[in-house]
């Protein structure tokens, strides 16, 4: 059922209740998916910070990563995975919670559908959520891209590892050290999240045209392949200040032989000319396609199960009331509801003679603009 088609009670209902745990629930779901978007793309990420970086020549990326596993093993590829991994959590909820905030403020009017909002106020919602996350990005960035580019092997003179490089940077650099190239990540971040989502939304109905106004899910193809072109087209949209931020992170203040990111575009330009600003380009898009593809598919899954049973309980119980029926009553009827899909689950299990599972599977239909409602949902 279309959320417009609802009778208000079930409207008020499922807008008001249990904000903590849809909040929660988006919160364990972003971390999840984050997770598998971090382990899906690290190989691939370390490849192309390492084609970024000053002086590494035109090597494909192929041949660059067999070279490093020939010479540092397959677990450098894997080098700086913990910082993003541990915080991935964190930086989707992020990312969500001000994606909505602003997709509220933005919206023309109280009350209005995920459905009319327009492609100008989610890419602008998407700008401001790219700007907020910078807070917990731009540490955790410089610090993976500092491992990615070392060469020493664990154990051996010069290795450097994951707490030790944190407490060095912060000894030697203070805390200012660990947010050098804040100004170029805000000069990604703040397009690159706009053209993100407003691209996921148009693929998820070019891709599955139809499926909203038949209130059905779109296939798990689908959500892959509407992720996917979503992070390649953000990616394509700011790459080479992508590539400024690498070579400004790489080293510090100290260190570097760049003033700032515009002092750093214009030296990149006359040593190297025009091309570094796309080297590692096919890399990255590839990457980006393998990543945000899991992160979207694995948000949806994640969500779904964790919303599921509760939203059919507040749906059931809401509809009680808008037909009458005594309040002593509807904590029974969203007590039933909430357990039906399990119900029906094992019943059609046992009747194909299957195992019965303890917990039935839920999904969550992610329709055009079903970020602006999970993110609504996510708000303060």
């Amino acid at each position: 059922m279309e959320e417009g088609l609802e009778p208000a009670a079930l409207q008020a209902a499922l807008k008001g209740a249990s904000s903590l745990s849809s909040s929660s629930a988006d919160f364990l779901a972003g971390g999840f998916s984050g997770a598998c978007g971090v382990v899906a793309g690290q190989p691939l990420d370390t490849v192309r910070i390492r084609q970024q970086a000053p002086g590494a020549g035109p090597r494909g990326a192929a041949a660059l990563a067999r070279h490093t596993v020939a010479t540092e093993g397959v677990r450098s590829l894997f080098r700086g995975m913990g910082y993003p991994l541990g915080t991935s959590a964190l930086q989707n909820a992020v990312v969500f919670q001000a994606y909505g905030a602003a997709a509220r403020f933005l919206a023309p009017g109280a009350g209005v559908e995920r459905s009319q909002l327009s492609l100008e106020h989610i890419f602008w919602a998407g700008c401001f959520a790219g700007v907020v996350q910078t807070a917990v990005v731009v540490p955790v960035d410089l610090l993976k891209i500092r491992l990615q580019l070392q060469t020493a092997l664990r154990g051996s003179p010069g290795y450097v590892g994951p707490l030790s490089l944190l407490a060095r940077t912060l000894r030697t650099e203070r805390l200012p050290g660990l947010y050098r190239g804040t100004a170029i990540t805000c000069v990604r971040d703040f397009p690159s999240h706009g053209v993100y989502f407003a691209t996921y939304e148009v693929a998820c109905e070019l891709l599955a045209r139809g499926s909203a106004a038949a209130g059905q899910a779109p296939s798990p193809l689908v959500l892959w392949a509407a992720g996917g072109l979503a992070g390649a087209t953000s990616w394509l949209s700011v790459y080479p200040f992508d590539v400024i931020k690498t070579r400004m992170q790489a080293a510090a203040a100290s260190l570097s032989p760049y003033k700032g990111w515009l002092d750093c575009a214009r030296q990149s330009y006359a040593a190297e000319g025009g091309a570094v600003f796309f080297r590692g380009l096919s890399t990255t898009l590839g990457r980006a396609f393998l990543v945000n593809g899991a992160i979207f598919t694995a948000f949806e899954a994640a969500q779904g199960v964790l919303l599921g049973r509760s939203r059919a309980g507040v749906q059931a119980a809401a509809a009680a009331e808008a037909v009458g029926v005594p309040a002593r009553e509807q904590a029974a009827v969203a007590e039933e509801a909430s357990h039906a899909p399990a119900v029906e689950q094992q019943q059609a299990a046992a009747a194909e003679g299957a195992p019965q599972p303890a917990v039935a599977a839920c999904c969550c239909s992610l329709q055009p603009g079903a970020a602006v409602e999970a993110a609504e949902e996510a708000g303060p």
